[in-house]
């Protein structure tokens, strides 16, 4: 069985090389798809906040067995249409089941080949993965019913779906967990961005400590608020990570 991952960028590179680390050794190939252009439709005036060559060196920090491979995307401004041409060209390419692994998600290798594992058995299109966020350091997190499409088995029939049972596995996701410039470019390319909170950044995502109570940036009435997390129970490549030990990343 060809099993191979992907992962679209155009922006993360405090976390892309974990992302790929997190996955390395439980696939054949991971295949990184980067955009010049924000994937949400919202277009401006100024430069990205990170450099295509920064991201290039995050892509292949971790690589020895040469299992990272690098595209340039072009001519693609919307994530649906980029994440239908990384999944044919996976197709393409021989795989038989995809992980879909966004440049800020970690998962822990034993929960992934379980799921994997899981996922080769049943026949079913699209495998969902409840996700664990990170609030302004690797010490709050906030949880929620998501449940994104995260493994697809492209031998079984499309549009048929499964859960991934939360004591299986779930997927730490940092994109809340990061520096004030980043998620200041974030806010301005954002998916919702018509749909965002007014003033989220100034009431809550600035708010100096946690515990902080309704604080998703489009869904209010308590559907994020933030609780302990014991970082312990990350995977223990992430203690390297320069924010590990940050009381607030910023």
């Amino acid at each position: 069985m060809n099993i191979q991952s992907y992962t679209i960028v155009h922006y993360g590179k405090d976390y892309l090389s974990y992302a790929l680390k997190s996955v390395y050794h439980s696939v054949d190939q991971l295949n990184v798809f980067y955009t010049p252009n924000p994937s949400h439709g919202h277009q401006i005036d100024i430069s990205p906040v990170e450099t295509k060559e920064e991201l290039v060196k995050a892509a292949f920090a971790y690589d020895p067995d040469n299992k990272v491979k690098w595209f340039d995307m072009s001519g693609m401004r919307h994530e649906g249409q980029q994440r239908d041409a990384a999944l044919e060209f996976c197709q393409y390419n021989g795989a038989d089941l995809v992980v879909v692994v966004d440049c800020d998600e970690i998962w822990h290798r034993e929960q992934l080949e379980l799921a994997l594992s899981d996922a080769a058995e049943k026949s079913i299109r699209n495998h969902l993965v409840n996700m664990v966020h990170f609030w302004r350091s690797f010490n709050w997190v906030c949880r929620d019913d998501g449940w994104p499409v995260r493994i697809i088995d492209l031998r079984a029939p499309n549009r048929s779906v499964a859960y991934i049972p939360r004591e299986m596995a779930q997927v730490y996701h940092f994109g809340y967990a990061i520096v004030e410039k980043v998620m200041g470019y974030k806010m301005k390319i954002h998916g919702h961005k018509n749909e965002l909170r007014p003033n989220w950044t100034e009431d809550y995502w600035r708010l100096q400590n946690s515990p902080v109570f309704d604080c998703h940036p489009t869904n209010d009435n308590g559907f994020w608020y933030t609780e302990p997390f014991d970082k312990s129970e990350l995977p223990d490549f992430m203690r390297d990570h320069p924010f590990y030990n940050l009381e607030r990343i910023g």
